[in-house]
């Protein structure tokens, strides 16, 4: 009979405490996830301290015909988990730049001190357009094979 005693028991079930907490939120917001979304189907947004907890399809949409049963629920499988793109460690939260553009920049800051002034000298400069120009990690020398290579698929 000790199976019961660990169901009474308040220190065994602290465990609870975790899904208890999972389906709290402080408010709902009213939102739709428009990038690369052609539905802009409606979702409500649970939120908790200013983090989305979780989402779950707006059901207040209009009646199509008198005759016909509502339209819903709407939204897609990506929808749904748009969330998780939110926090994931993968999503790009900083807008990238290359390696070697950023550091013909400061070279030419460097050189001038105005930034307008550097980025125009960056610009009228052949040479130093196209080090930078070329992909990147690609060195310079392969920059014509690689514009050669990469026409023919337009």
């Amino acid at each position: 009979m000790t199976w019961i005693q660990d169901i009474i028991s308040p220190d065994t079930r602290k465990w609870e405490e975790f899904y208890r907490n999972r389906f709290q939120h402080d408010r709902i917001v009213r939102s739709t996830h428009g990038v690369n979304c052609t539905g802009g189907c409606s979702w409500q947004i649970h939120v908790k301290d200013g983090i989305v907890v979780w989402e779950t399809q707006q059901l207040d949409y209009p009646l199509l015909e008198d005759k016909l049963p509502p339209y819903e629920p709407r939204g897609c499988q990506r929808g749904i988990s748009y969330s998780w793109y939110l926090y994931s460690p993968l999503r790009i939260k900083y807008p990238l730049i290359r390696g070697s553009l950023i550091d013909a920049y400061r070279e030419e800051k460097a050189k001038v001190g105005d930034a307008l002034k550097a980025w125009e000298n960056l610009q009228d400069n052949d040479k130093k357009r196209r080090k930078y120009n070329c992909l990147g990690s690609i060195m310079p020398g392969l920059c014509k094979e690689v514009t050669i290579r990469s026409s023919g698929h337009i």
